[in-house]
């Protein structure tokens, strides 16, 4: 039995618990609302009660008046049982609501049921979403009695089953039903539902059903970064989209919960934020303790502990703790527009760029390990050059959406291979009737209540295994996938939730079973038509997308000259990715300046390593090493090759030194060169990351090369010294001995006269001098007077050989 949709019903996620800073505060206000509601409804009673007293019907206590819209309404608040059986009685609750100015009287409810059984879902689909009047064969009518303007009341309504001719015999499935408030012969109102009908024993096998929607945020503007922030706190603040997304996806004591598929960049966004709602949700999300909770937990382990055995009852729904979604599937960084990539023919290496961004989040970002499932998801219906893209994304499955239904109205599990140009592409295919009735649960005005949403998805759900029957398949698996910025109603979707778990003919289950049941080879229908017809006018244009996947190629082969390239152009990649996202469409103006600035920062980063530039260079020998001068004003030390290219044969590079240049300064590095031959020879000088691909240059100089210059002038240096010397000794022969020197005679009269005849010219006066005369004198030692010594004649000049 589905019951009445109230406020704070059981079935919604339990609220993060809330610091303690903030209790007080948030008792405080709800004392206030207390009061103030307190006299808003002291205050109508006092207005109402003339008008009660005149009146033969008083509405519902149970439902305040609602804003008047000009229309008076009829909605379904509840239907029991769900199942209706032969001989069984189907009781109707119906809310009446008067939205005018005027008082509503002589209306009426009446009640149309079709016995003829719906077997097409697009006929369900229909008759759910259809905004006429059209109603179902009438079987039955109640009076509404007067109702002020902006009165509500309920009304009861009872159907006899055996009085619609249904019987064991009729088949098992949804009959079209409607209730329609008129007034004087004219259609006020109408809301369509189903009566689901059961003959005992025939209800089919079970079909699984997994519902995801997809946690994204906001388009970034580089140049209003604060007003992102602003939004992420918007979004995730208390009862923000992304809060209630989580509420909604939540594993509670009543829902088997759903499954998300998440961008990365915006949890990690959320977890660095300043703002505390923001950290919580990110926190609550990937299951990572906070220390700010500390304190909260004592006091809540006990419940939790209440929720999570409730939740583990729901058999077969999930692993997940109470309070977590499902499961979690990543998405990738920043949510990229993989049909603007796909429209930009790109290579293999663009498209693993372009859906790469979470590795671009670094150090900031630590994926869950039990968050192992990637998804592509596809904006709207994709064409084959979108599922092709996605076939080469880092990525297991691609959603579609839209789009792919299979041939024929036949059961079809939702994993599939789709059939491109490029190969087969591992896809998950959603339903489209559950995901327009799981889209519809949102917390806007015209969302449906719990009795009209749950009916409509188990009157789904029960075609989809009358299908899985007839056919003969087993194991059938849906999916029900929700649109980018679904803001659902946690209640009310938890309870459709539960709803649907509890019912015979489905199992709803985490999106992780669905991806591991056997792919469907059910015949489907193509996809979208591509080419320039196919393109969404909100795309990002192929051009832009070609210069962001140009300056992010170059970028990543720049990079490698750090240790962590990551840590160098984290930032930049982030930049360049951030344009493609989804959410971008709705801000072209500010995307095209995304586009433009995530260049320029990119360029600049590439601009980071310099060459020096020098004066012309000789070379005087026939090997050197020429200095060549590396800047690096990047905030990390850079690994560089240096290359020297001469543009002659004259000369060669002897090889290529790897260097590293610290952050922030210049390093000379000496270049080997040797010489063939003489002449001039111009140099280009490039500097060349770890990649291969030019990080800074080509510059240019010129090198006098003088080949032999130094061997020859050592030679003429040789050649003058060997001069010089010979020139000595020549020099010496052509001045000849003195007088001084002795001859070979002199020798051997020396050797006669030990004295010398120095000693005797010493000791005997000279007869000559020494006479007055000039005449001869005795000697005392020759007393024989014998004749005078001979005379003493000059010795000859010696005559001396050349050494060499």
């Amino acid at each position: 039995m589905t019951a009445p949709r109230t406020s704070g019903a059981s079935g919604a996620p339990a609220p993060t618990p809330a610091r303690p800073a903030r209790r007080l505060a948030t008792r405080l206000s709800a004392l206030t609302a207390l009061f103030v509601l307190a006299g808003l409804l002291l205050t109508g009673a006092l207005v109402a009660l003339p008008a009660a007293s005149a009146s033969a019907t008083t509405p519902s206590p149970s439902f305040l008046p609602t804003a008047r819209d000009g229309k008076a309404t009829v909605e379904l608040v509840g239907s029991a049982p769900v199942l209706a059986a032969p001989g069984s009685t189907v009781t109707l609750t119906l809310r009446v609501t008067n939205g005018t100015d005027s008082v509503l009287e002589g209306a009426g409810l009446d009640l149309g049921v079709s016995w003829r059984p719906l077997t097409s879902r697009e006929d369900l689909s229909a008759w759910a979403e259809q905004d006429g009047k059209a109603t179902a064969a009438k079987q039955a009518e109640e009076p509404v009695e007067r109702l002020a303007p902006g009165g509500s009341t309920e009304v009861t309504m009872d159907l006899e089953v055996d009085a619609l001719g249904l019987s064991a015999e009729n088949p098992w499935g949804p009959r079209e039903m409607s209730v329609a408030l008129t007034r004087g012969g004219s259609t006020l109102d109408v809301v369509h539902t189903f009566l689901l009908f059961a003959p005992d024993g025939d209800a089919p096998d079970p079909v699984s059903v997994s519902v995801v929607a997809p946690a994204t945020g906001p388009a970034v503007d580089p140049l209003d970064p604060g007003g992102y922030d602003l939004d992420l706190a918007t979004a995730t603040a208390t009862g923000g989209r992304l809060t209630r997304l989580l509420d909604a996806a939540a594993v509670t004591g009543s829902s088997p919960g759903m499954s998300l598929a998440v961008d990365p960049a915006l949890v990690a966004a959320a977890a660095a934020a300043d703002d505390e709602d923001a950290q919580a949700w990110a926190t609550r999300l990937t299951g990572a303790p906070s220390p700010d909770d500390a304190d909260d937990a004592a006091d809540t382990s006990d419940e939790t502990a209440d929720a999570s055995a409730t939740a583990a009852s729901l058999a077969g729904a999930t692993s997940a703790p109470a309070g977590e979604p499902a499961d979690v599937a990543v998405l990738p960084g920043y949510d990229p527009d993989l049909a603007a990539v796909a429209h930009a023919e790109p290579s293999r290496a663009d498209v693993a760029a372009a859906t790469g961004g979470e590795a671009a989040l670094g150090a900031t970002w630590q994926r869950p390990a039990d968050w192992e499932l990637t998804l592509a998801w596809p904006e709207g219906r994709p064409d084959a050059a979108t599922l092709a893209a996605g076939r080469e994304a880092p990525v297991d499955q691609v959603v579609v959406a839209e789009g792919l239904a299979p041939a024929d109205g036949v059961a079809a599990s939702a994993r599939t291979a789709v059939e491109t140009p490029s190969g087969k592409v591992p896809a998950l295919v959603a339903d489209a009737g559950l995901s327009s009735a799981f889209a519809s649960l949102t917390d806007q005005d015209d969302a449906p209540t719990d009795a009209e949403a749950s009916t409509r998805v188990l009157a789904d759900a029960a075609l989809v295994a009358l299908q899985q029957q007839e056919s003969g398949q087993q194991d059938v698996h849906v999916l029900a996938a929700l649109p980018r910025g679904w803001s659902p109603d946690p209640a009310l979707v938890g309870s459709v939730l539960g709803a649907l778990h509890d019912a015979s003919w489905a199992d709803v289950v985490p999106l992780s079973e669905t991806v591991a049941a056997p792919a469907s080879r059910v015949p489907r229908d193509e996809p979208a038509r591509g080419g320039k017809a196919g393109r969404s006018e909100d795309e990002l244009a192929p051009a832009s997308v070609r210069r962001l996947l140009d300056s992010h190629r170059d970028l990543a082969a720049f990079s490698t000259v750090a240790s962590d390239p990551v840590e160098l152009s984290g930032d930049a990649d982030q930049a360049l990715v951030a344009p493609l996202a989804v959410a971008a469409r709705t801000e072209p103006t500010a995307r095209d300046r995304a586009v433009d600035l995530a260049v320029e920062q990119s360029d600049a980063l590439q601009r980071g390593i310099g060459v020096a530039d020098r004066s012309n260079v000789t070379l005087v020998s026939d090997t050197g090493k020429l200095p060549v001068t590396v800047s690096n004003e990047l905030p990390v030390d850079a690994t560089v090759t240096v290359v020297l290219r001469p543009d002659a044969s004259r000369l060669v590079v002897e090889s290529r030194p790897t260097v590293v240049v610290p952050a922030g300064t210049s390093t000379n590095v000496h270049v080997p060169v040797r010489a063939i031959g003489s002449g001039d020879v111009n140099l280009q000088v490039e500097v060349l990351t770890p990649s291969g691909t030019v990080a800074a240059g080509p510059t240019s100089f010129s090198l006098r090369v003088r080949a032999g210059w130094e061997t020859a002038g050592t030679a003429v240096v040789a050649a003058l010294v060997g001069l010089l010397f010979l020139g000595g000794i020549w020099r010496t022969v052509r001045r000849g001995r003195s007088s001084a020197r002795t001859t070979g005679e002199g020798v051997a009269a020396a050797a006669a006269d030990p004295q010398g005849p120095e000693a005797t010219s010493a000791s005997e006066p000279d007869t000559h001098d020494g006479s007055p005369d000039g005449g001869p004198v005795d000697r005392p030692d020759d007393p024989g007077g014998g004749p005078p010594p001979a005379a003493r004649t000059s010795p000859a000049p010696a005559t001396e050989t050349d050494p060499s």
